[in-house]
């Protein structure tokens, strides 16, 4: 009797295992490459492609300079962006998190599904031909003393090929697009600010102020490190949307909410 049962418990597992095959969730890398490029997994048109490469950027130019590191042979690595050092756990892998860009830069009200996370990470491994471990090093350089001085002498014919590599994705000829219209009467401080700080989380990597950087506060532009532009570069880049014919009065005002020059918001206190 024991027999018969074990013979007949071995039968039906072995008539359940290619069920069990089907049922294994797999990850594409095909599909993972779509998403990473697909501009419609968020709310603004931002793609993961928009801010990372997937590509080796020391070897292949495409004439972009993105606010993010490439991700090509990242996904090896031991910790990952945004990972919260109180739940040392959060993100086992590099798609997963991708949450935080997801929900926070691309605004998505919902969150990858389980076959996406695989897919995205099936594409990452696939271009990580040679597997880095270290993790990457960030560098912030927001100006501690909150005044931003010394960007008021770029060069505006320099900085119109920069502008078209690191900014008009988001904001073509300096109008709105996924970001809004870049006003053209600031002060040079303030667009210094914007590029170094964008959405706060700059200005707490670099020390300036531990509560900038607010996921509530429905801002999403990643900052450009020393890395990623330099203050040379970010000098012209400055001179030429200064340079740029005055935004259409109807824009100017909605951008302030009211009628006239909008002002410069006030430069922070050094940090004590």
């Amino acid at each position: 009797m024991r027999v018969g049962l074990a013979a007949g418990l071995s039968l039906v597992l072995w008539f359940l295992l290619p069920v069990s095959a089907q049922m294994t969730m797999t990850g594409s890398a095909a599909e993972g490459r779509r998403l990473f490029h697909a501009p419609t997994l968020g709310t603004n048109g931002l793609s993961c492609a928009h801010c990372h490469a997937d590509f080796d950027e020391e070897r292949q130019d495409d004439g972009l300079i993105r606010a993010g590191h490439s991700l090509y042979n990242a996904a090896a690595r031991e910790t990952w962006w945004g990972k919260d050092p109180k739940r040392p756990n959060a993100y086992r892998q590099i798609a997963s998190a991708a949450v935080v860009c997801l929900e926070h830069y691309q605004r998505s009200a919902t969150r990858l599904s389980a076959q996406q996370t695989m897919d995205l990470q099936a594409y990452l491994e696939a271009i990580t031909r040679r597997p880095e471990r270290a993790p990457l090093s960030v560098f912030p350089a927001g100006d501690l003393s909150g005044a931003y001085e010394g960007h008021g002498d770029g060069n505006r014919l320099d900085g119109q090929p920069l502008f078209m590599a690191a900014c008009h994705a988001c904001h073509p000829n300096g109008g709105a697009g996924i970001g809004p219209a870049i006003p053209r009467d600031r002060d040079p401080a303030f667009y210094a600010r914007k590029v170094r700080e964008g959405d706060g989380l700059g200005a707490v990597l670099t020390g300036i102020d531990p509560d900038a950087y607010d996921p509530a506060a429905g801002l999403f532009m990643p900052f450009f490190g020393a890395d990623r532009l330099s203050q040379r570069q970010l000098r012209d880049i400055i001179a030429y949307i200064r340079s740029l014919p005055p935004l259409p009065a109807d824009t100017a005002a909605k951008k302030s909410g009211r009628r006239g020059t909008p002002k410069s918001p006030p430069s922070r206190p050094r940090p004590r």
